[in-house]
C-alpha cells in the first residue's frame, strides 16, 4: 500500500471541496492529524462540506486565521491514482477540478456507515433438546465451518423455519453475528477462458490490443460520433 503523506495537528493543508470555488482551500490539520487523500468535513461559511486533503497548503494566508478541519471521516482515503486521474480528466475535459470531485463522490451512501446483515455460524454452546430440525441445522453448519449463512440461506439449506435457528441461537449452539452487507468481489481468474467473439468483435479487440502495445496515446472509435 502507498505511504500517504501525513500532516500533524495544526499544520496547514490544502483541501479540495466539491464547491464551485475554482481553487483549493487552506485549513489547519485537526487534532490527531490527517493524511493526503483523507475525506474530511470542513467549515465553509456557516456550513460543513465534504472535501479531500489534496496536499500542503498553497496560499499565503495568515496561519493564525486558518480554520481547522472539522473531522476526518472514517473511510478509506482517496488513492494517489484516483487523485491523478481526476486532475488529468479535469485538464483534458476543461472541467473544474471541484466538479470532477463531485462526480467521484456522488455514490449513494458513500459517507454512511457500512451496512450490515446478520449471519449465522456454529456456536460453542450445547443444545438441551435436540429435535430432528435442530440436528439438521447443526449438521449443515458443521459441514461448512468456514461459511457464514444468512437466516434465509440456513433455513433453506436445512429445510426448517427461522424459529428453529433462533431457538439454537438462544441456547448458544448457533451464533448470530453482524457482517458487512457488501462482500468483496471474488478475485479475478486470469486463466478463465473468454467468450467467443464475432469476426467484427475480434477485429476490434485486435486493434485495441495493438494500440495498447504501442504504449502511446491514441483514440479508437468503436461506434458512434467522436
Amino acid at each position: 500500500m502507498d505511504r500517504l503523506a501525513q500532516f500533524h495537528s495544526g499544520q496547514p493543508v490544502a483541501v479540495l471541496t466539491a464547491e464551485p470555488l475554482g481553487r483549493l482551500l487552506d485549513y489547519r490539520a485537526p487534532e490527531g492529524g490527517c493524511a493526503v487523500g483523507a475525506f474530511v468535513q470542513v467549515p465553509l461559511g456557516p456550513r460543513r462540506v465534504l472535501g479531500v486533503v489534496w496536499g500542503p497548503a498553497t496560499g499565503d494566508y495568515d496561519r493564525g486565521r486558518l480554520r481547522t478541519i472539522g473531522r476526518v471521516l472514517d473511510v478509506a482515503p482517496m488513492r494517489p491514482e484516483m487523485r491523478a486521474f481526476l486532475e488529468r480528466a479535469a485538464t483534458y475535459t476543461m472541467t473544474p477540478l471541484s466538479a470532477m470531485l463531485r462526480l467521484a463522490t456522488r455514490a449513494p451512501g458513500l459517507l454512511e456507515p457500512t451496512a450490515t446483515r446478520k449471519v449465522y455460524r456454529l456456536g460453542q454452546g450445547g443444545c438441551t433438546r435436540l429435535t430432528p430440525a435442530r440436528a439438521k441445522v447443526l449438521e449443515i453448519l458443521r459441514a461448512h465451518p468456514a461459511t457464514a449463512f444468512t437466516l434465509g440461506e440456513l433455513a433453506a439449506q436445512a429445510g426448517v423455519g427461522s424459529s428453529v435457528i433462533k431457538g439454537l441461537v438462544a441456547q448458544g449452539a448457533v451464533t448470530e453475528e453482524g457482517a458487512p452487507r457488501d462482500v468483496p468481489y471474488p478475485p479475478l481468474d486470469p486463466e478463465r477462458a473468454g467468450v467467443a467473439l464475432s469476426p467484427d468483435q475480434a477485429a476490434a479487440a485486435e486493434a485495441l490490443r495493438g494500440a495498447v502495445r504501442t504504449g502511446a496515446y491514441g483514440t479508437t472509435l468503436l461506434k458512434g460520433v467522436t
